[in-house]
């Protein structure tokens, strides 16, 4: 979608001049009338809105308030400038982490909502990373962010553009709601009906090969990828049952072993990382007509026939195999997996269930969640590049 936008009659102001920052402090949130907290772990990237928050049940430190309609920028980056563009808007009032900065519109200078694309815009992020202090993990203060200049149209302008920008994204509320509840059916499917507590243990090594990931020296890596070079797949390429391509390494053909180049319907998983919630991830892997392997903190899941990877897939996306490789790694030191370690897993699979053709069922809900999961990265793809032109 591209807009024609003029902006011969905006005009250059601050971030200090059309919104404010305040702290209230909230000494003992548990014993409070407000329910919810919302840390910095609660808020996604790019997110408009909240989407989950904890309890203040267990909270007894000092925290800040928020209101309605106040704006909750996440102003601690995750490490070195990794801050992920977060600043969402909130329904409700609660208590938020002292990394959080609580924002108000100045409703004489902006229209109701118009702040969020502001607060969403890469320029904006940019002059985060370029203003924040720290080393190790950097943060940034009111005072500096209250200095970010950028051009701010008429609010009649301002109210039209941001009904547009609210609209776009009642329509992505609308699909993550459609998604979130079709994930639960799947979901349940798999743990009430495809698992059976009273079935006979069915291993992952019964159904799968694990090759390990390949080992190598930093001065062995490629500048770039060409038909003799792989393309090397490491944790961060590995998520929410998608892999990426995105910072990948390049080794050349000679580094790579035969059995550890991916096929068509292997699946990529994590075996180790510093987050204990990335260990365990793992994603099925599509030929794209690439070189492709897998680095060291890595491993491929080879199923040994194409019924076994269709329920491999399914068992990979349910609360059984979360659990299990939760337990494996409870009170390890170190956050990772060890091939023995996959090939030990089981699950009770009522085999009656399979041969009455419930890995159909399952098949065509989970094309259907992944179809689901395609709109809502476009719909914010597009609401993006609209707030690119914008700001």
């Amino acid at each position: 979608m591209q807009l024609k936008i003029y902006k011969t009659n905006w005009k250059k102001v601050r971030l200090g001049d059309v919104a404010t920052e305040y702290s209230k402090r909230i000494d003992n949130p548990s014993k409070s009338k407000f329910e919810r907290f919302v840390g910095s772990s609660n808020i996604g990237q790019w997110d408009f809105r909240i989407q989950s928050w904890e309890s203040t049940d267990s909270v007894t430190s000092s925290m800040k308030l928020f209101e309605p309609n106040d704006y909750l920028l996440v102003r601690r980056s995750l490490y070195a400038s990794d801050f992920r563009e977060r600043a969402p808007r909130a329904t409700f009032g609660g208590v938020c982490s002292g990394d959080i900065l609580t924002i108000k519109e100045n409703p004489e200078m902006l229209a109701d909502g118009f702040l969020i694309g502001i607060l969403n815009s890469p320029s904006l992020w940019k002059y985060v990373v370029a203003n924040a202090s720290g080393s190790i993990t950097r943060r940034i203060k009111w005072k500096d962010l209250a200095n970010y200049e950028f051009l701010l149209p008429p609010k009649d302008q301002q109210a039209q553009l941001a009904e547009l920008l609210w609209a776009m994204d009642e329509v992505i509320e609308r699909e993550l709601d459609a998604l979130e509840k079709l994930d639960l059916t799947y979901t349940a499917l798999i743990e009430k009906t495809l698992i059976n507590k009273d079935a006979s243990k069915l291993f992952f090594s019964d159904l799968l090969k694990v090759v390990r990931g390949v080992g190598y020296e930093p001065d062995q890596l490629l500048d770039n990828y060409d038909d003799k070079t792989y393309i090397i797949l490491r944790s961060n390429n590995i998520s929410n049952s998608v892999i990426n391509y995105l910072d990948v390494k390049f080794l050349s053909a000679e580094s790579v072993k035969k059995e550890q180049k991916l096929i068509e319907g292997d699946f990529a998983i994590c075996m180790s990382n510093g987050s204990k919630e990335l260990v365990g991830k793992a994603a099925e892997y599509i030929d794209y007509g690439k070189n492709v392997s897998i680095g060291s903190f890595c491993a491929c899941l080879r199923p040994f026939s194409k019924e076994n990877k269709i329920l491999v897939k399914h068992l990979l996306n349910s609360e059984s195999y979360r659990y299990a490789i939760k337990s494996i790694l409870t009170g390890s030191a170190i956050n990772n997996l060890k091939p023995s370690d996959i090939e030990g897993v089981f699950f009770r699979v009522d085999i009656n269930q399979i041969k009455k053709g419930l890995l159909n069922k399952l098949e065509f809900m989970y094309e259907n969640k992944s179809a689901l999961g395609t709109n809502i990265l476009n719909s914010k793809s597009l609401q993006k590049s609209l707030i690119n032109q914008i700001f």
